[in-house]
């Protein structure tokens, strides 16, 4: 197999250890593709998405090492939750983390790789309502959303209407700072690193930092998933041996992971200009795991997002959301 970044940007060798790279691939652009694309030489095209912030480095690292088993071409393509939820949607990308209301709103076209998800238990730190007032007195405030993900606006509106009890006047916005949107806004939610970077900005200043996870945490006494890696059923049906071997390969690269927890703060160092211990506390405060616990909080989620009208169904009262638990047990 091979694996390619970008266009016009240097490749990527498989055979080059985890260590010696951080695992940014630049955004690439791809054609549209509704089935496995091969190479003239047969070899099945395997488009793969990553999450450009530092949250997915746990998995992400050693997956360009692990990916030179797959029987595969793999491209890889970088982007925010929301960039990654339009490819898979798209048809652009096979396999890929997407933000998990993104899934539950698509989840006739979507399967979830078991095992693999991007979570909390409590604070995040990385999804922050920064707030001229407390959150319950934001009523007929106007609130700045960022467009970089799905899970966190949709947890905004849950908390408002459930926990706070009023509806939230949002605005959403496109590649604002943190600065300017809460300039222009009431208040500003900020997710992923420019959240981080926001945490340590505003840490001193008049504005108070929510975190929302805790806030749901605290509400629900049940950890929050953010994203989830999801196939394209239509790719799945096709392709099922080949997804089986991927799940297979990410199962180990978030093993290995969270074994060379140095290398994946070398790496977050790189991305991110944060103090190490800031960054040690920051992945301290994730799981990457997908289990019962988990998905009872990823249930109530969708549940909430039902009785909000943010949802039509919960998926997960479906009998048919995963890919299978093979490849757990082949990979234990």
């Amino acid at each position: 197999m091979s694996l390619r970044a970008t266009e016009g940007s240097e490749a990527i060798s498989a055979q080059n250890p985890p260590q010696s790279f951080g695992g940014f691939v630049p955004q690439r652009r791809l054609l549209r593709r509704r089935c496995a694309p091969s190479r003239n030489d047969g070899v099945t095209l395997l488009r793969v998405g990553q999450i450009e912030f530092i949250n997915s480095l746990p998995i992400d690292l050693g997956f360009f090492h692990l990916s030179k088993r797959l029987d595969a071409d793999v491209d890889v393509v970088s982007g925010t939750p929301t960039v990654l939820n339009e490819k898979i949607l798209k048809g652009k990308l096979d396999v890929s983390p997407v933000s998990a209301l993104f899934y539950a709103e698509h989840q006739d076209d979507l399967l979830i790789l078991p095992d693999l998800s991007i979570s909390s238990l409590g604070a995040a730190q990385s999804v922050l309502l920064l707030t001229r007032y407390l959150p319950q007195r934001l009523k007929k405030k106007t609130i700045s959303v960022t467009r970089k993900g799905r899970t966190t606006p949709g947890l905004l509106q849950i908390l408002c209407r459930l926990k706070y009890g009023f509806e939230p006047q949002l605005r959403v916005v496109d590649g604002f700072k943190p600065e300017i949107m809460i300039r222009q806004s009431d208040a500003a939610l900020v997710i992923g690193d420019d959240a981080l970077l926001a945490r340590e900005r505003f840490a001193k200043s008049r504005y108070k930092i929510v975190d929302l996870a805790q806030e749901w945490s605290s509400w629900t006494n049940l950890p929050l998933v953010f994203a989830l890696w999801v196939v394209r059923k239509d790719f799945f049906e096709a392709n099922s041996e080949l997804v089986v071997e991927l799940h297979k390969t990410l199962l180990e690269s978030k093993r290995w992971g969270i074994q060379n927890h140095e290398a994946v703060l070398n790496a977050a160092e790189k991305k991110i200009a944060l103090p190490r211990p800031i960054l040690e506390s920051y992945f301290s405060c994730l799981t990457y795991d997908l289990g019962e616990n988990l998905k009872q909080g990823m249930h109530l989620y969708f549940e909430k997002a039902v009785e909000c009208g943010i949802l039509e169904n919960n998926p997960m009262s479906s009998p048919n959301v995963f890919i299978g638990d093979q490849a757990l047990v082949d990979s234990r």
